[in-house]
This record gives C-alpha cells, sequence and structure tokens, in this order.
C-alpha cells in the first residue's frame, strides 16, 4: 500500500506514521515536498491573478521525523535517486518514507477547476500537448 501526498497534506495527517510504526504495516508513504500547499498556489496563481496568500508550508526535516518514529526514511532531490529510492522502499520490511524534494513551482495535475466538475478536470499541458 502507498500513501502519496504532498507535504501540507502530510502534515495534515503525520499522526499516521505512529500506528504504522507501532503495527509495523508495510505502508509506503510517497511524500511530494514543495514546501507550499501546492494547490492552493496553483489555484491563486491561475485563477486569482497570482495573489499568493498563505501558500507556504514551513515543515520539519521529515526523514528525521519518520526515523523518530522507527519508520524507515530517505530524502530523494534528484532523478538519478528515485528507483534507488523505490527499491529500498519495497525492500523495507515495515512503513518507509520516500520525501521527494520538488521545485516549489510544480504543479498539481490532474485538477479540477473552481466551480468545475470531474468532467472540468484539467490535465498537465505538457503531457496532452496543450
Amino acid at each position: 500500500v502507498w500513501s502519496i501526498a504532498g507535504d501540507g497534506g502530510f502534515q495534515m495527517t503525520l499522526q499516521e506514521l505512529i500506528t504504522a510504526a507501532e503495527e509495523r504495516l508495510p505502508v509506503k508513504y510517497a511524500l511530494i515536498n514543495n514546501g507550499h500547499l501546492g494547490m492552493v498556489r496553483q489555484w491563486q496563481e491561475m485563477y486569482f491573478d497570482n495573489h499568493l496568500k498563505a501558500v507556504p508550508v514551513p515543515g520539519p526535516d521529515y526523514v528525521k521525523l519518520a526515523e523518530a518514529y522507527g519508520v524507515g526514511a530517505v530524502r530523494v532531490s534528484d532523478r538519478e535517486e528515485v528507483l534507488p529510492a523505490l527499491r529500498q522502499a519495497k525492500a523495507h520490511d515495515g512503513p518507509f518514507l520516500i520525501e521527494f524534494v520538488v521545485d516549489q513551482a510544480t504543479n498539481v495535475y490532474p485538477m479540477v477547476p473552481p466551480g468545475g466538475s470531474l468532467a472540468d478536470t484539467l490535465e498537465d499541458p505538457a503531457i496532452v500537448g496543450g
């Protein structure tokens, strides 16, 4: 089982690490860390004339936090580190966190625009050729 979350969302649920550690659950965490509430920042840029408010998310050292609970962890900041980190997580007996450090301007896709429905979902223009 993989849990994939941004750093903002992860901070809202990071107490799950305690249960995973206590029960030795083989949950793997992929933490996408851009230091911001990424979707909120993206909405503010796209729909609110780039008026950014309350989007930086100061956070702890997530690797040290995981290790403090007895959860294996590694930080990835280069593409070359991705596959080794995934292999390490897969081989680890018990919970494991991979912190993927990404640029703060990285956008989140797919996303539903304000007032939209799932039928209005926007996809990454770089991928769909838009």
